[in-house]
């Protein structure tokens, strides 16, 4: 029942989609990936609403689809931190070299004797499935917070393989060519020649880039979208010379900026707007994608063979070259068993399946027609398997924290530590950092948890550990400071995950001068200063409710917390009320308001 939709309503439905299931995913704590790919399946072949491929055409689609990709793969490569390979370089290389010529191997064999694939094509698409892709390991690695060293070696093997995949493909491809004596050895020439200019152009445009910065060629409003123009420049042209091999060129450009940035805040202008084009077109392109396969696509794919594939790749053959290409490096067995069952597949193998489908079928290469779907098949089994194990496996084998979501203070005072107190009585990881001090002397001796450094230094967040900690406070003497640290941290935490302490002036024109997005991040109440909650704490303490208390709570107290039957925190800002289950704790200050106008008072 395909609907005759104009084109533009078609890509504004297809981005509202993608973003609507990247908000669903989030309020149902599922995996993003898993709810587009249903989103998609929905639109396209369960319901036939419409073939987005069959409507653009598959030129036009097929443009889309690569030059999303591109932008996708720089901005992973882009975001990649040198420093993060302290401890695990050698597991990383390893993984990308040795590790990866194993799961091509293992794969083709897989596809040969259990989908009876011929030799060509199973080694072509065995090239494809060593690629996991940042559009599928970032957002299980957003989900949860797993420990640095894993987190470390599953993003950079994403991105460094997401290129390496296809060009291994190709290889395979022409290899097969010359055996066939059809072609010659030109094709292997095509190869090196095309090999050869994607490096070229991908460090040609890096420096470039760089050297019109340095020397202040580009103004800075504009310095996103010229490198936006880079990226969508480099890989048109690295393409034309030698199909998928943009996908290197983008990589190179993106390894370079990346080590850049680690030094120089000039090269992280344009995070912000290639991270939110790329969130866009992660979640659009998958919907496409999917939604672009027919039902007899999707009959084709439901067989035991391919069950029995999916399976022998997730248990076997990815276990099998994790565990043998880390054997003696930095990172411990549980760790490497970990990483040996996360490897969900996405839209590069996905987006470049079908162009090695059409170069098969086009030579008349038996079983060249399955290809597509054996590939989306296999992408939707990772997709779901790992998408809803990754979790509890990292949990199971304390990768991640088991205790739960911690907090952290920045700012060592009377009034916070005593919270701080508080919410470690109810096992509640807390960790207390003093910058205007630089040493949290007292917070020691209450036995709270210390960072002891710079926590507004990327580097030395890089270095430790802060995995159980999944909120921040922002609780010293100085607004100004609270406010920088509000715009550092909120990167880090996200944007809900960071509050901040009331203006220190109890004055109502300084007060107003507050952003309003900032008053979302007010924690308790702005007409209760730094001074008062620590005057406050030197007389009185916290008060703890019963949920069931609530309705005893007056105008004369401030609400600080509430804490759920599962030890989740939820801290009371100005603008929004706290709900509360029938179990749990409110944490309260009793006669808040009156203690103050007392005091004022000359009490």
């Amino acid at each position: 029942m395909n609907i005759e939709i104009p084109l533009m309503l078609i890509v504004a439905l297809f981005i509202t989609l993608g973003i609507a299931s990247q908000w669903i995913a989030a309020m149902i704590k599922w995996p993003a990936i898993v709810v587009m790919s249903i989103v998609g399946l929905l639109v396209g072949p369960i319901f036939q609403i419409v073939n987005p491929q069959e409507m653009m055409g598959s030129e036009l689609f097929g443009t889309i689809v690569s030059l999303a990709v591109a932008i996708i793969l720089f901005e992973g490569s882009s975001n990649l931190d040198y420093r993060e390979l302290r401890g695990v370089s050698k597991a990383i290389a390893r993984i990308i070299t040795v590790g990866a010529v194993l799961a091509w191997l293992l794969g083709a064999m897989a596809m040969y004797f259990i989908l009876n694939f011929p030799l060509s094509i199973s080694f072509v698409l065995a090239g494809l499935f060593i690629v996991t892709g940042p559009t599928v390991i970032q957002p299980l690695l957003k989900q949860a917070k797993v420990k640095d060293s894993v987190n470390s070696i599953l993003k950079w093997e994403s991105i460094i393989l997401d290129p390496v995949g296809p060009m291994l493909a190709l290889f395979a491809f022409y290899v097969f060519q010359i055996l066939g004596q059809d072609f010659g050895l030109e094709y292997f020439l095509e190869y090196i020649i095309g090999f050869s200019v994607a490096f070229a152009l991908g460090f040609g445009a890096s420096y470039l880039f760089i050297w019109m910065i340095q020397g202040d060629f580009i103004p800075q409003n504009l310095m996103a979208p010229i490198q936006f123009v880079f990226i969508l420049l480099l890989f048109s042209l690295s393409d034309a010379v030698l199909h998928e091999s943009g996908l290197l060129s983008v990589t190179i450009f993106g390894l370079v900026m990346a080590r850049l940035k680690n030094y120089s805040l000039i090269y992280k202008q344009s995070n912000h707007f290639i991270d939110e084009m790329t969130l866009i077109l992660v979640s659009t392109v998958f919907i496409l994608i999917t939604s672009s396969l027919t039902r007899e696509v999707l009959s084709e794919v439901l067989s035991w063979e391919l069950v029995l594939f999916c399976l022998v790749m997730i248990i076997i053959v990815r276990p099998a070259y994790i565990l043998l290409s880390t054997i003696n490096t930095e990172i411990s067995f549980k760790e490497s068993a970990f990483i040996s069952f996360v490897a969900p597949r996405g839209i590069v193998a996905l987006a470049v399946a079908e162009f090695f489908s059409g170069l098969f079928n086009d030579q008349n290469v038996p079983m060249a027609e399955y290809i597509a779907p054996v590939t989306f098949g296999f992408v939707f089994v990772t997709v779901v398997f790992y998408g809803f194990s990754f979790k509890p496996l990292s949990k199971l084998l304390k990768l991640s924290s088991i205790e739960p979501p911690g907090i952290i203070i920045i700012g060592e005072n009377r009034f916070s530590l005593k919270l701080a107190s508080k919410l470690q009585e109810h096992e509640i990881p807390v960790m207390v950092s003093d910058l205007l001090n630089s040493d949290a002397k007292r917070a020691k001796e209450l036995g709270l948890e210390t960072f002891d450094g710079n926590l507004l230094s990327e580097d030395e967040r890089i270095q430790a550990d802060l995995t159980p900690y999944e909120q921040c406070l922002l609780m010293t003497r100085s607004y100004t400071f609270n406010h920088l640290a509000f715009n550092e941290l909120s990167q880090e935490f996200g944007l809900k995950n960071v509050k901040m302490f009331p203006y220190p002036i109890d004055h109502e024109e300084m007060r107003n001068r507050v952003e309003q997005v900032i008053r979302h991040h007010i924690l308790f109440d702005e007409y209760f200063t730094y001074y008062w909650f620590n005057q406050f704490i030197d007389e009185y303490e916290i008060t703890e409710l019963d949920p069931s208390e609530v309705e005893t709570i007056a105008e004369d107290d401030i609400i600080l917390y509430y804490i759920d039957s599962a030890k989740n925190v939820t801290f009371k800002t100005i603008t929004e009320d706290l709900s509360y289950g029938d179990e749990g704790v409110v944490g309260v200050l009793k006669g808040a308001h009156t203690f103050k106008e007392e005091k004022k008072n000359g009490g």
